[in-house]
């Protein structure tokens, strides 16, 4: 068969590899319940909680929308104060993606724009 499996709990630059070469790579991950809203929460004295779910063991296909890796630290009995380090980290790298991933849209926006009244109304919708 010669098959080729390469498991990462969460690594959105491979993800993207799906995109590119739909009959050689496929992403998956395991079915999950959340048992809070879908967001870290911040207990109030500045540590942050991860959020709880209950994992399916059914292999879904697609990536998953984000990590659940705290999850399964919690599960293996990582103590809470590294917990709480790591979400809060976790936290800022996730926020820091986002921004990155916000600048280079719109630099391809911008790299997009052929004249001057299209540079106009871009400027216009991102002031």
């Amino acid at each position: 068969v010669k098959a080729f499996t390469l498991f990462v709990t969460h690594y959105p630059p491979l993800c993207e590899l799906e995109q590119v070469y739909p009959e050689h790579v496929s992403n998956f991950h395991m079915a999950f319940l959340l048992n809070e809203p879908d967001i870290t929460t911040d207990a109030g004295d500045g540590e942050v909680q991860p959020e709880f779910i209950t994992f399916l063991y059914q292999l879904t296909k697609a990536a998953a929308g984000r990590s659940y890796g705290l999850n399964v630290a919690r599960l293996a009995d990582v103590p809470d104060p590294i917990l709480h380090t790591a979400s809060h980290k976790a936290r800022e790298l996730e926020n820091m993606v986002n921004a990155r991933r916000k600048y280079k849209k719109l630099l391809s926006d911008l790299w997009s724009i052929s004249d001057k009244s299209s540079l106009v109304k871009w400027l216009q919708s991102n002031s």
